[in-house]
């Protein structure tokens, strides 16, 4: 595999004297003459490669056209629908509060009133209209002004990328739905040799262009991942609430990103002064400023705001509620989850795909958390809502004129959405669900999970951490419709108290790539920057340094599986192979304890409990239970000793096609097949395909299905190997030193677990974990390996005698060891 070097440089975050040492080095061009052409040197490549994505993403100019439209005329629709309804109707005449003459010939009443007399004349009803309303729809029109000049902008820009997409990648509109957005991303990589897209560099990267696309995305989930948001708040009688809503999340953007007051003074450079250490006192005053203008303007608009989200509310949601009141009881992923769980360099259809695999093992995870006080509550409701909701809608069947009775359609929309909300609180009594078993089914999508979650995910304690993240519909629309009135607050009362830490965020965390500007140094993936030697990172790095949850880890390894053409860093090939070399190391042992079970049948209880605990072994045991799950095809199901599977690409469930077809699928569609630890697994005497697990079918090709399924062993892989070095069960990392607020995502849920007995970890520490606490942190390099794989060499720890390498002959060809004792 080859190699390729970051070039970038980390910003000083310590105090100088010497400010221009701070700043970052200025991207150098490229000095060999540039044939002239329309796309070569684009002056702004991260809107333009945004463009290219969302064009590719919404099939194309038809629909991203529409949408513009219906968007203006949504906004006129409602501003001026609501003037109607308030200012135009006689609302004494509709309710038949006064009589009107509508005979006027034989001046008489009539029982049948036309539409003419419910509505005012149109001077009337200008008349009508006061100062407030008024100030509304000149707010509304100026809002409208600059939607309308949004929208004729983003009609013009899509128009190049159009062009673009015809002319210098050769993909017409129609083909938009049949092509991945890897096979895209290769066309772009090719026009960066033939154009110049970027004359700072000579060629680029799939990181270079996801940095590109993602630059302030993964801020946000760098600030996320160190626990700078979302804002958590303690409130009597309901606990901890995080208030991450749209509103506040769409503040924060334009507050530090790409507002007119924003750090970063365009749309690549953080400006200069943020990276100087001694401006940190002066930039903290500035920000802090910028932080009360932006909440006393949310707080001047917010009734405005509020209105406006009320009126989307009730026009968006009222027919919905009233056909299926339970859609209130659905779950949905909360935007603190969408950013949790997100990798760095993950596109959107790329999380959205994992997280729609994650919804239905989470609802059943959920749901098996049964409250018999609920449950006997919700039933009454079931039982008294229901019966006056059937009776009277039985009543209206028989004679119509009832429903001529005052409120009685009010009774029964009212009893007949609380009868379907408590219908779906009550729990299904012929399905049983494994809490533990669920939870895993969940890590192995969502790939995010602090340990105390599995070892303890059938208390409530985690269940109620968990809804934080997968959260009631209702829920979500309450906060929505309460952003405009609490986003003021939070950013005055809570935001604003923090300035200094985000200055000292984006001065630590940020790095000057070439090509591509000053991003977000978790964005790099560089293990031994911002790796953890508890996820099998061969650095240790400061704590403050160090990403949580192994984000850094699994994001390289979900980017390398999403790209798996991309030229690895030498540090993240040393970590693939360390991973990968772990698992034949397990493989290896397993086999061994086979070969001696045959040869000393009396040892085979001992040899197999010793199997069992293996990290290997149970990550093939969770990982059969998405396999055996009912949602899955059934050709992946049916299998024995002696078959292997065969199975069609009918992909329902977790093989599904995503919304969207083809061209929403993570990574390519079809790829060389490469080593993985899904294929280390299958050579090994386990045998999965004994096990319920397809075989990849051919000797080539591996398949989206396939790369999905290995992405998700991957991840159950590793959780298992960190969870065993959080123990203490294996001792070759021995420069690990014990942290519990690494993996709490700032909850301090460990704290809690310690205030509750019950909630104690079973596990037993190895006998060497007294020595890994002692040690201090430099301490980390006593007897290493050098080890050569696929042509590369790197150095890794290895103290004991029982974890030295041990493969077949076939193997040795490709891994060989020595070992150093230093």
């Amino acid at each position: 595999m080859s190699t390729s070097v970051h070039q970038y440089r980390g910003l000083n975050a310590q105090s100088t004297d010497n400010e221009e040492e701070d700043y970052p080095p200025q991207l150098t061009t490229l000095t060999h003459e540039i044939g002239k052409s329309k796309w070569s040197h684009i002056d702004d490549l991260d809107e333009f490669f945004a463009r290219v994505y969302h064009y590719h993403q919404n099939h194309g100019m038809p629909s991203l056209i529409l949408t513009e439209f219906l968007n203006l005329f949504q906004i006129v629709f409602l501003a001026f629908f609501s003037v109607f309804m308030l200012e135009c109707v006689n609302y004494n005449f509709l309710f038949q509060s006064q009589h009107v003459i509508s005979d006027k010939k034989n001046n008489s009443f009539v029982e049948k009133r036309s539409l003419h007399d419910v509505i005012y004349p149109l001077n009337q009803c200008v008349n009508n209209v006061d100062f407030k309303i008024w100030f509304s729809i000149v707010i509304v029109f100026i809002f409208w002004v600059f939607r309308l000049i949004k929208a004729i902008y983003n009609i013009a820009r899509y128009a190049e990328i159009r062009s673009f997409y015809i002319s210098a990648l050769n993909i017409h509109t129609n083909d938009l739905p049949n092509i991945t957005w890897n096979e895209v991303l290769e066309k772009l990589l090719q026009m960066q040799k033939k154009h110049h897209l970027c004359i700072h560099k000579q060629e680029l990267t799939e990181l270079d262009i996801y940095n590109r696309i993602l630059r302030f995305r993964n801020y946000l989930v760098a600030m996320v991942n160190q626990g700078i948001l979302p804002p958590k708040i303690d409130v009597p009688i309901f606990g901890q609430l995080v208030l991450l809503t749209t509103g506040f999340k769409y503040n924060f953007e334009f507050l530090f990103f790409w507002g007119p007051f924003a750090p970063f003074q365009n749309c690549y450079q953080l400006r200069h002064e943020y990276k100087v250490y001694s401006k940190r006192a002066e930039l903290t005053a500035e920000l802090s400023k910028s932080i009360l203008l932006l909440g006393i303007l949310n707080l001047i608009l917010s009734p405005v705001i509020f209105v406006w989200q009320l009126l989307q509310f009730l026009y968006n949601y009222t027919d919905l509620i009233k056909r299926d009141p339970s859609v209130l009881g659905s779950r949905r992923w909360s935007n603190y989850g969408r950013l949790y769980f997100r990798h760095f360099n993950e596109l959107d259809h790329e999380l959205d795909a994992r997280l729609s695999k994650a919804y239905r093992p989470a609802m059943n995870y959920l749901s098996s958390f049964v409250s018999k006080f609920l449950s006997v509550l919700a039933k009454f409701f079931v039982l008294t809502c229901g019966t006056i909701f059937a009776v009277l809608v039985l009543l209206t069947i028989y004679d119509e004129d009832v429903i001529n009775i005052e409120h009685l359609l009010t009774i029964i929309s009212v009893t007949g959405a609380i009868a379907g909300i408590a219908r779906s609180l009550i729990p299904d009594e012929n399905f049983v669900f494994f809490t533990d078993q669920m939870m895993f089914q969940v890590l192995a999508h969502v790939h995010y999970m602090p340990d105390s979650w599995k070892e303890h995910a059938n208390s409530y304690i985690v269940r109620d951490e968990f809804v934080k993240l997968f959260q009631y519909k209702f829920v979500y629309l309450l906060e929505e419709l309460l952003s405009p009135i609490i986003t003021p607050f939070i950013l005055i009362f809570w935001l604003r108290p923090r300035a200094v830490n985000l200055v000292d965020f984006l001065r630590n965390f940020t790095v000057d790539v070439v090509g591509v500007g000053d991003v977000c140094s978790f964005a790099q993936m560089d293990t031994k920057r911002h790796g953890n030697p508890r996820w099998l990172s061969k650095a240790n790095p400061k704590k403050s340094h160090q990403a949580r949850n192994g984000k850094t880890e699994l994001s390289l390894i979900h980017f390398v599986h999403t790209n798996p053409k991309w030229k690895l860093p030498a540090e993240s090939i040393a970590f693939i192979d360390q991973l990968k070399d772990q698992a034949i190391r397990e493989s290896s042992t397993i086999e061994q304890s086979i070969t001696k079970s045959i040869n000393d049948p009396k040892t085979t209880d001992s040899i197999t409990e010793q199997k069992m605990e293996q990290s290997l072994t149970k990550s093939i045991y969770h990982l059969q239970s998405l396999v055996y799950s009912p949602n899955l095809p059934s050709n992946l199901i049916k299998s024995s000793i002696n078959s292997q599977p065969q199975y069609d690409f009918q992909m329902q469930s977790f093989g599904q096609m995503p919304r969207g077809g083809v061209s929403r699928i993570e990574g390519p569609l079809f790829t060389n097949k490469q080593q993985t630890l899904l294929s280390i697994a299958q050579a090994s005497t386990l045998q999965l395909s004994s096990q319920g697990l397809p075989l990849m079918p051919g000797p080539n090709i591996t398949t989206a299905l396939e790369n999905s399924l290995d992405m998700c062993f991957s991840a159950l892989y590793i959780h298992e190997l960190h969870r065993k070095y959080h123990h203490g069960d294996y001792i070759d990392l021995d420069n690990v030193k014990e942290e519990n607020d690494d993996d709490t995502d700032g909850d301090n849920l460990f704290e809690m677990n310690q205030k509750r007995p019950l909630l104690k970890s079973g596990g037993k520490r190895g006998p060497h974990s007294q020595e890994i606490e002692s040690e201090s942190e430099e301490d980390n390099s006593h007897n290493l390996t050098m080890t050569s794989y696929n042509d590369n060499t790197y150095l890794t720890t290895n103290r004991g005698n029982g974890l030295k390498l041990s493969h077949n002959q076939n193997q040795t060809n490709n891994f060989n060891s020595n070992s150093l004792n230093l």
